[in-house]
């Protein structure tokens, strides 16, 4: 097994969550101690939330940097490679930077002798990693996406951010973070600091807004939610939304209503960050030139994969990493309005933990869902394709399952392949996407 492989293997092998779980940010700050504190090297706009953080993220990455800052770029789940979890301006970080950065932790730990219980866990081992990696590269930003929380989450020890950006909440990760979105949103308003603004997604249940609202004035911090009165939907398709806010017109590539709204709440973080109040060099406004263009463009480039995106075009398949209930809400509402015509093949591949039997309930028993085909992931943690099957049956009478993953996705494009009128649109695990693009490619 070559180098790379092996440090990949290790960092899994520390498992994703502490056991005790984290109490408190003392393990993070212990850690960070060892390296001078590499995280205080650069400025940080830092982003929580169910749904929405990777776009979210992605698009304050790519502002900044066509405004020329060098920029690091913190995100989670990957598709394909793990390298695209951390990056700046210059791209992903190689494999031979992710050995290098591994045995440099390694080696701290061993040197000294740090105690069982300060231990990074896997996340807390990448997040050390990239922050460590950005101020190699001499970031002045570095835009990081939480983990799965807030308050405790290995990002948190990040002093006083630019901006502390919550996206749509939902539920998800239940079983660590609570059981109703209040408490998860309490969770996720960990990240809110003094004084520092506090930006947050448009259509969050009221609820929400109030606990958000109400931390951001505990914290003497601006609260800022964008205004969806001033939004206008311009034109809408598979390929680009062209919307108006505040009077002025933006595109977006990535497909979806949620998509939108998550591209105002950035628009709005950009006027923050670029108010005439900020030192420089934050200064100007978000209207003037030069700025407004880097918004623009920085909205325009952004592409994510595995958000509904198009694999395949003849037949038309579309893979969207719907793998929570809100999510699952998102995903049919897109269907609806950008493919209203279409006969829907559902293929669908999820994690037990996820609560699958609600999310297929979800857009399962929709008039567009044509056949439903469940499949396994590759994953411990994965539902069975069977015990799918048996929720999927209970709204859509044509439902069948694969024991291979292959096996199921060559029968939806046959399907598909029958004529204009089908679609196939896979869903459900991040760890899906790649495999299925593999299979894809060999049928061609």
């Amino acid at each position: 097994m070559d180098k790379y492989n092996e440090t990949l293997n290790y960092m899994r092998s520390l498992g994703m969550y502490s056991n005790p779980p984290h109490t408190d940010l003392r393990k993070i700050k212990y850690l960070c101690g060892l390296f001078g504190n590499p995280q205080d090297s650069y400025k940080t706009i830092h982003v929580a939330g169910t749904n929405g953080k990777g776009s979210t993220v992605t698009m304050l990455f790519n502002i900044l940097n066509e405004l020329g800052y060098k920029t690091g770029k913190f995100i989670g789940p990957f598709i394909e490679k793990f390298t695209e979890r951390i990056a700046t301006d210059e791209g992903d970080i190689s494999e031979e930077d992710i050995i290098y950065y591994a045995n440099k932790i390694k080696r701290a730990l061993e040197e000294n002798n740090v105690p069982k219980d300060f231990m990074p866990n896997e996340f807390d081992f990448y997040t050390l990693m990239a922050f460590l990696y950005y101020k190699k590269k001499g970031c002045e930003f570095a835009v990081i996406e939480t983990g799965l929380g807030g308050a405790l989450d290995s990002t948190n020890i990040i002093k006083s951010p630019l901006a502390s950006v919550i996206t749509s909440i939902s539920l998800d990760h239940m079983q660590v973070l609570g059981d109703t979105v209040e408490k998860i949103a309490v969770w996720k308003c960990g990240i809110i600091k003094e004084n520092s603004p506090v930006v947050l997604y448009p259509l969050n249940c009221e609820s929400v807004v109030e606990i958000v609202k109400n931390k951001a004035q505990e914290k003497n911090c601006e609260f800022i939610m964008p205004d969806i009165k001033l939004l206008k939907i311009i034109e809408e398709n598979m390929d680009f939304t062209r919307f108006e806010y505040k009077s002025k017109i933006y595109k977006i590539k990535l497909a979806g209503r949620h998509q939108v709204y998550n591209a105002i709440t950035v628009i709005e973080t950009t006027n923050i960050l670029f108010d005439d109040s900020n030192p420089p060099p934050l200064r100007g406004t978000l209207f003037q030139k030069g700025v407004f263009d880097a918004v623009y463009t920085g909205i325009e480039k952004t592409f994510f994969p595995a958000r509904f995106e198009i694999l395949s075009r003849k037949p038309l398949v579309i893979f969207d990493g719907a793998h929570n209930i809100s999510g699952a809400t998102a995903l049919k509402e897109a269907i609806k309005n950008l493919l209203p015509d279409k006969k829907i093949i559902l293929l669908c591949g999820m994690m037990k933990d996820k609560n699958p039997g609600e999310i297929i309930k979800n857009i399962a028993g929709e008039s567009f869902a044509e056949k439903f085909i469940c499949v396994p992931v590759d994953s411990p943690r994965a539902e069975t394709p069977e015990n799918l099957c048996g929720y999927a049956s209970k709204y859509c009478k044509d439902s069948e399952y694969y024991d291979d993953l292959s096996g199921g996705v060559k029968k939806a494009v046959e399907i598909a392949a029958g004529g204009e009128d089908y679609a196939v649109v896979c869903f459900g695990s991040f760890y899906m996407a790649a495999d299925v693009k593999k299979i894809l490619k060999s049928l061609n």
